[in-house]
């Protein structure tokens, strides 16, 4: 009997990847070759995403193009839109075969039915409590084909409930993974070769287990000998965040990097949204970081078109943000969520209003991130390349992408200091390296 296949397509943030890779893993420890997405599978897994309208739309979409191209295939669609009816069937037709909400099951194997084809009969969709308590745990290493980088999974659920997210809904309350357990996969993952490990979540900042915060965890992962670094998801702003950034500016294998969601940078605006801190703490945080930590990135996220968004709303937020040395801003249009206080709310601009202000965001964005690249030629930064020659290209630890000459012989997932000889035409975070030991 040949062995069978199974493909992945992962939608939405590093949380999602993390999910799959370890979903990836359940299936080969029972005996499935896993293979790259679009090619010929048994079974498929989409892993979805659902925190805009568009995000939701585009999952849709890849459901009903995977059942078009993978007619035959039994088809499994997980993550934060798996609630959606219409992934299971549309237009009278069933496009999935089993639905999976989160949280995501410790064994999508054991699951399937023994012979897993597409038929309308085998629809399910199990539902699965949401461990309340903290400690919770996941079997295993995830699967990262690449072996340059993996996510680790610190966290899940969130708890604050701003008047415009979803993920409450759909990922359930704030929790956190056993330290040992996040210490066993860290370990696994160093040992096998991955030069860079991803803390991801929800919203990690909460990260609290056994008496340690995400600051501690940082520290006793970073107890692990070997020629690595760890780079941070998005962390939600407080004043956890000092001991984090004493610890970047004090441990070079800890990336210069930190992405701090905004989501609105008018006062009124972001106490609508139902957000923890103000406008000064936000801007204290960043500040700190850029005063710390010399080259740190700092990102963020910016919402345009939010209920009661008029345009002095909008001119402040634009101001606010073009003072902050950000280097790296995700800019996207508001869009109601189903169940959300925020969905009812009245003033809402026009779609015209909210995509024009988005534009001018973008526009502050790409200048932003075309002063920070250019502030780091003549420095030199240490680059973990992600592909050998000819490409010979990878990233360094404050998030440029480093390219460097095609005729030397380089091997990936590699680390090289790097000068940084400048901004590549055309690109905003796009610059030329030369190794200074290659």
């Amino acid at each position: 009997m040949a062995q069978r296949r199974v493909s992945f397509h992962t939608l939405g943030c590093r949380l999602n990847q993390a999910d799959s890779a370890m979903l990836a893993a359940d299936m080969a420890s029972h005996g499935y070759e896993v293979v790259p997405w679009g090619e010929a599978a048994d079974v498929i897994v989409i892993n979805s995403c659902a925190v805009t309208g568009a995000a939701s739309q585009k999952s849709r979409q890849a459901v009903s193009a995977a059942r078009r191209s993978h007619p035959d295939a039994f088809l499994v669609v997980c993550g934060c839109a798996a609630t959606d009816p219409l992934l299971l069937q549309g237009s009278g037709a069933v496009l999935a075969d089993m639905l999976l909400p989160n949280p995501k099951p410790r064994s999508l194997a054991a699951l399937l039915p023994v012979n897993p084809v597409h038929t309308e009969h085998q629809a399910v969709s199990p539902h699965q409590s949401v461990p309340h308590c903290e400690g919770f745990e996941i079997p295993g290493v995830g699967f990262y084909p690449e072996r340059t980088r993996a996510n680790l999974k610190v966290q899940d659920g969130c708890s604050f409930g701003c008047t415009y997210c979803i993920v409450p809904q759909v990922r359930g309350p704030a929790r956190s993974r056993a330290v040992e357990d996040v210490l066993r996969e860290s370990r696994e993952l160093i040992s096998r070769g991955y030069r860079e490990i991803v803390l991801t979540g929800v919203n990690i900042a909460t990260y609290g287990c056994d008496g340690v915060d995400l600051a501690g965890l940082i520290g006793k992962i970073l107890e692990t000998p070997g020629d690595y670094r760890i780079r941070l998801g998005s962390v939600e702003p407080g004043p956890l965040l000092d001991r984090v950034i004493d610890l970047m500016a004090g441990d070079g294998r800890l990336c210069r990097f930190l992405h701090l969601p905004l989501q609105n940078g008018d006062a009124q605006i972001l106490r609508r949204m139902g957000r923890r801190y103000t406008l000064e703490e936000y801007a204290r945080t960043v500040n700190l970081a850029w005063e710390k930590v010399p080259g740190i990135c700092i990102g963020t996220d910016v919402m345009v078109g939010f209920p009661g968004e008029d345009e002095e709303a909008f001119r402040r937020c634009h101001e606010y943000l073009e003072a902050l040395p950000i280097s790296l801003m995700h800019v996207f249009c508001y869009s109601p969520r189903p169940n959300t206080p925020a969905a009812t709310w009245p003033g809402r601009p026009a779609g015209n209003v909210s995509h024009e202000r988005e534009t001018r965001l973008l526009e502050l964005a790409a200048r932003k991130a075309s002063t920070f690249a250019a502030s780091q030629v003549g420095t030199t930064l240490r680059v973990l390349l992600e592909s050998g020659e000819p490409q010979n290209h990878g990233w360094s630890d404050n998030y440029l992408k480093v390219c460097m000459p095609p005729a030397l012989k380089l091997d990936a997932n590699t680390f090289h200091e790097c000068r940084i000889a400048g901004v590549l035409p055309g690109f905003d975070r796009e610059v030329a390296g030369e190794p200074v030991n290659p």
